[in-house]
């Protein structure tokens, strides 16, 4: 289980084993095995988008949620659609650091625990607004998610310190010890093991409130399944901060739904007319869906000509790209 030969079963072997979590295993001498190949240049960067800014007070039980508090989700911007991220990670040769000058709000309740997005129970939204705004981890699970849907477990070394509401610094979650620890995904659901894949790129690490209008920044490392799963890839030490926030949107000027305050482009983001199922070609289903549209005047996906309607001259033109 030692598989680094540190002494100690750490942060860094448990990296080495997710690649194959679920997997049948083969029975081979030791001369034969091998680890997984690795890749590089798929883990594109890490983005923080500013997801809700909180313009009053709001009730939870975690505490009242103060006005000019702010909700942010992180992402991990993959450079393929079958790329996915098996870890988020730190420990004493690589840390990993979430700080802000405020608190974290609703993270953990002691000292030691952690909270994932499978505590978080959308059903108290009602009667207490805030505990829609916890901070939790995940790897690509969202809130509305089906219940089975891949989900992200937490491990803690000995010394890491976790923000809580009753710790003097509630705006710090830090790993950096050195049995290490952070998210990692869990094969508990999906058929044949696989981690969570972003068919736009994108996989979301986490939501993270901060209280007041505080700065909020990072350094994190994670683990992704690259090359369609064959591969793995490490990136340690990538940064963010709240001064660079990224605006997500098609960057494409031609494109029908091009967002000039964009800063990201995710996967497949832009829409093109006539492309109405966004696979770059122009194909018979495109065709079928232009002449559900026959007749529509604010229909720009099949406004080919863009003349305000839908009509016969889009339909033969679209012929002539087919």
């Amino acid at each position: 289980m030692d598989v680094d030969s540190s002494g100690v079963v750490d942060i860094r072997d448990v990296l080495q084993f997710l690649p194959y979590y679920g997997e049948q295993c083969s029975i081979l001498p030791d001369s034969e095995l091998q680890w997984a190949d690795t890749t590089s240049g798929h883990i594109v960067d890490v983005l923080l988008v500013e997801h809700a800014v909180h313009d009053s007070m709001l009730f939870g039980f975690s505490g009242q949620l103060p006005a000019e508090s702010v909700t942010y989700w992180l992402y991990a911007q993959l450079s393929e659609s079958t790329d996915g991220i098996l870890a988020m990670y730190g420990d004493d040769e690589a840390p990993l650091t979430l700080e802000t000058d405020g608190a974290f709000y609703g993270f953990g309740t002691e000292t030691g625990e952690a909270l994932t997005i499978d505590n978080y129970q959308p059903l108290f939204n009602s009667f207490a607004p805030a505990n829609e705004f916890l901070t939790w981890f995940t790897l690509d699970e969202e809130p509305g998610d089906d219940w089975n849907a891949p989900s992200a477990g937490f491990i803690l070394g000995t010394t890491s310190t976790v923000a809580t509401d009753g710790m003097s610094e509630a705006g710090l979650i830090q790993i950096s010890d050195s049995i290490g620890g952070g998210s990692y995904f869990q094969a508990n659901c999906c058929e044949g093991g696989s981690s969570p894949i972003g068919s736009d790129g994108l996989i979301l690490l986490g939501q993270f409130t901060v209280t007041e209008t505080s700065n909020f920044s990072g350094t994190i490392n994670l683990l992704a399944e690259t090359a369609n799963g064959t591969s793995i890839e490490f990136a340690q030490g990538i940064s963010f901060s709240s001064d660079n926030l990224a605006v997500l949107g098609c960057m494409d000027d031609e494109a029908v739904n091009y967002d000039a305050m964009a800063t990201h482009e995710p996967l497949g983001a832009c829409s093109y007319t006539g492309d109405f199922d966004g696979d770059g070609e122009f194909t018979v289903e495109d065709f079928l869906q232009l002449l559900s549209t026959f007749g529509c005047t604010e229909c720009p996906m099949g406004d080919l000509n863009e003349d305000g309607v839908v009509s016969v001259q889009d339909i033969l033109l679209f012929l002539t790209w087919i």
